[in-house]
């Protein structure tokens, strides 16, 4: 028994674990039946919860769903339906403006269509034309002389990196407060991409992926045992323990989470299986970085949050890792890491927001993460200037 357990810990334990669960998993789910996810019945959680999106980046969607000139996507998110259209003209660039024509309200996603060798979208209705760049519309066929000041479509910053395009979020609809995410290593060629991962639909409040990681005392009742990757499956008489800390950066929209993972077998920690990972929040969770480190090399996995209403989220995973890692490891490290994820749904999308929480000592900094939080939301004064935008 003992020289089977060195073996585990030994270079290659990884490969024999990864084909005998492989085997667990293949075997189990031509076994399982479809799972139905039930409609819960009950008090309305939203109504617990802050009652307006966090400002910050989002992923609006990705670069191969919009991957040719001139093409026109419906958008939603925050609550608001947008038009996507990247441009027919040497820069391809891709735009995110409001939907609904201000003249007289036609969707721009449904027969708008990007003008030759422009930046600009044609409403389908009376053909007025707007700037993709600022959202003014520039021509309004029927008429001649100036075109009114208010004759303007509210435009979103937006930018297209590592394969996403994301979209800046303000609810009085000020100018970027930071940059959206740019990883330099993964502009190199040392990274590949491989793979993404959609989980729409998810009935949860962006706010409580925060807090998950101020949340110390929820690692071992819910992420101490090992799954088979991308399952619900435990894996009998091994399991993970977790040692987790919090940091927030002199930026302050950056936050960090660290976690450092170590299997435990038959009662005994193995050195050899340790993995570290980071997460990084750019904001408030749209967008955030899990970085794995272990002897096998580094991989990078985003981790976006899409609110579509208060408790409702778009969750994908978009996965960057160096080439020389084998693709069998990096599918079982991304499969282990959203397994335990799985395991915070079950809480998330059944839990109401406790305003005044009855803490105790070693829960871990809670109430700190949620001062920090709060810079993302709008004061009391700037709610009062909102319009028919919010609903507190």
């Amino acid at each position: 028994m003992f020289s089977i357990m060195e073996n585990l810990a030994s270079t290659w334990w990884l490969f024999l674990a990864i084909i005998i669960l492989i085997y667990l998993y293949i075997r189990r789910s031509n076994k399982a039946k479809t799972q139905v996810r039930k409609t819960r019945r009950g008090v309305d959680r939203s109504l617990t919860y802050p009652r307006q999106y966090p400002c910050g980046w989002y992923r609006i969607c990705n670069s191969e769903d919009i991957p040719k000139r001139g093409q026109v996507k419906q958008g939603f998110a925050v609550g608001r339906e947008m038009v996507i259209f990247r441009s027919d003209d040497e820069h391809s660039q891709v735009y995110v403006l409001e939907a609904f024509c201000m003249h007289m309200g036609a969707h721009l996603a449904f027969g708008g269509r990007v003008l030759p060798g422009t930046n600009c979208i044609q409403c389908p209705f009376h053909l007025w034309e707007y700037n993709g760049k600022d959202g003014r519309c520039i021509k309004i066929p029927y008429i001649d002389g100036k075109i009114p000041d208010k004759a303007k479509m509210h435009s979103y910053p937006c930018v297209e990196r590592h394969g996403m395009i994301m979209i800046w979020y303000h609810p009085l609809n000020e100018s970027p407060h930071y940059d959206a995410i740019c990883i330099d290593e993964l502009l190199t060629n040392r990274f590949e991409f491989r793979g993404c991962y959609s989980y729409p639909n998810i009935q949860m409040h962006l706010q409580e992926f925060a807090e998950n990681a101020a949340d110390v005392q929820h690692f071992q009742p819910l992420h101490g045992q090992m799954f088979i990757p991308w399952t619900k499956i435990h894996v009998p008489l091994i399991f993970v323990h977790h040692t987790a800390s919090l940091e927030f950066d002199t930026q302050s929209h950056i936050a960090y989470f660290y976690d450092t993972a170590m299997l435990k077998i038959f009662g005994k920690h193995y050195e050899s299986t340790k993995i570290d990972a980071s997460i990084t929040f750019y904001g408030p969770g749209g967008i955030t970085l899990f970085r794995f480190d272990g002897n096998f090399g580094r991989i990078y996995l985003f981790h976006t949050h899409t609110p579509t209403n208060y408790t409702e989220l778009d969750v994908e995973f978009r996965a960057y890792v160096e080439r020389k890692i084998p693709r069998l490891l990096s599918w079982y490290v991304m499969g282990n890491w959203i397994a335990q994820w799985q395991r915070d749904i079950d809480i998330w999308e059944n839990k109401i927001h406790k305003r005044a929480p009855c803490l105790v000592k070693n829960d871990g900094p809670i109430l700190k993460m949620r001062r920090w939080y709060s810079r993302f939301y709008l004061s009391k004064e700037d709610k009062d200037d909102l319009v028919d935008i919010l609903d507190w």
